[in-house]
């Protein structure tokens, strides 16, 4: 526990952890922002390879890129999320530090203010640590989940495509396995969007 000697130092180092985190988000918000711009370009080149009927290692390529781009950009925008929430509860942080510090003296006389203050302080930090470990989570379930389900889905559309000119009959099945596995996957990836505001913090209040 912070004691009420400690409450400077600590409000001091807030206040520089929250100049670092808010240089973090700029720098964040112009690398999606660059990231967006590439993601646009190669779904643009993808739609221009798929009309044009090119050689399928060409178009398993282009895909590829789509989706490194993707999860890329998935990745950014979760990065930036954190970095925002960061921030707030810094923030907040900062505001019970700040009366806790000028509060110091009647704090001494009276062990009730410096309970309150106590009470606030590990209340953040349980909050903290609550998304912390559900975001490890979600980034364990995002490989497991919808970049794999994509990747097979990608895949299935070669065997596909392969399969038009050597064998219809089979490459209808196939498109068939095709339709399940798309409609598969996009339950996936809206399961794992639900994922993304956790039940249990929303029924907490803590979001």
């Amino acid at each position: 526990m912070i004691e009420p000697m400690d409450y400077k130092t600590e409000l001091e180092e807030t206040n520089r952890a929250l100049r670092e985190v808010t240089l973090m988000i700029e720098q964040s918000q112009g690398e999606l922002t660059k990231i967006t711009q590439r993601n646009a370009a190669i779904s643009s080149h993808l739609q221009q390879v798929q009309k044009q009927g090119v050689e399928i290692e060409e178009l398993k390529m282009a895909y590829d890129s789509a989706l490194d781009v993707q999860q890329r950009l998935f990745v950014m925008r979760g990065q930036l999320e954190k970095l925002q929430n960061d921030k707030s509860h810094l923030g907040k942080y900062k505001v019970i530090l700040e009366g806790a510090s000028s509060s110091t003296g009647e704090a001494s006389s009276s062990s009730a203010p410096a309970t309150g203050v106590k009470s606030q302080l590990a209340g953040i930090e349980m909050i903290v640590n609550a998304q912390e470990a559900e975001r490890q989570r979600l980034s364990r379930q995002m490989h497991d989940g919808p970049a794999q389900a994509l990747s097979n889905f990608i895949l299935q559309t070669e065997i596909a495509m392969r399969l038009l000119d050597i064998d219809p009959v089979q490459a209808k099945d196939e498109l068939g396995n095709l339709k399940t596995s798309a409609m598969t996957t996009f339950q996936k990836v809206r399961n794992f969007i639900f994922e993304l505001r956790p039940m249990m913090l929303d029924d907490l209040g803590l979001t």
